[in-house]
């Protein structure tokens, strides 16, 4: 039986991976000319670390030396990346058809990468869902009725919101332990939180407490136990107010 390429292409890689950190390679159909960028992303902003055009095979493969896990994007096309969580000596291969609608991969080598995978595919209902209430907000905004029409916008989209944090809570609480929560637990319907630490602090600090004892030197987890400690610092500054 043949070896596909890609398995071949991935395993010559194995003994550099042990002194560069991570590998991510893989295979993108249908995606002759495009321009792949391999980002890191920092507690508060994207490093690009490497890219390549992609010729008719669409093979890529990328390397960082880090000797901590973190998270790292792979964009491609206009408005798509794939958000992958990575930990040293970490051998990640992507797959994926760009021409495929909706856009779908599949990811081998990396448990953090695919809990994400999963956790995407399971709210891309509920983005859809709002992608499309606010085109008919957009459609409606002329409409001598939109005020009315507003107040049911409002009461659907909480309908969403609420239903999509009942789902990052039900994942955090899946994979406890896992750095993939921290991308779960920040995670946005455009510029909204779903999750804030005020509103539901006991899941804040419930991953803060796993992650600390698994991750006590992580920058990612540190900054996140620093956004608790901030938050109960705040709220001790309060209480000592209104005395």
């Amino acid at each position: 039986m043949a070896i596909p390429f890609l398995v071949i292409f991935a395993a010559s890689c194995s003994e550099a991976v042990k002194n560069e950190g991570i590998l991510i390679t893989g295979k993108f159909l249908n995606a002759s000319g495009e321009k792949i960028i391999f980002r890191e992303l920092d507690v508060d902003a994207f490093h690009d670390l490497d890219s390549i055009v992609l010729d008719k095979i669409g093979l890529f493969r990328f390397t960082h030396n880090s000797s901590d896990d973190g998270f790292y994007i792979l964009k491609f096309a206009p408005g798509e990346q794939i958000i992958l969580q990575t930990g040293k000596g970490e051998e990640v291969i992507v797959e994926a058809d760009l021409a495929s609608t909706p856009f779908s991969y599949t990811i081998k080598g990396s448990p953090g990468s695919e809990i994400l995978r999963e956790f995407y595919i399971q709210t891309r209902s509920n983005t859809d869902q709002a992608d499309s209430l606010r085109s008919v907000i957009i459609q409606f905004r002329e409409s001598p009725d939109f005020y009315r029409l507003s107040l049911s916008f409002d009461s659907l989209f909480m309908e969403i919101m609420e239903s999509q944090k009942l789902l990052q809570k039900k994942y955090i609480q899946r994979y406890p332990g896992s750095l993939a929560t921290l991308i779960i637990l920040n995670y946005k319907f455009g510029l909204v939180p779903v999750l804030n630490i005020k509103d539901d602090f006991t899941v804040y600090q419930s991953v803060d407490s796993v992650l600390m004892k698994k991750y006590p030197s992580n920058k990612h987890v540190l900054f996140h136990h620093q956004r608790v400690l901030g938050f109960l610092r705040q709220e001790k500054e309060n209480e000592t107010l209104k005395k």
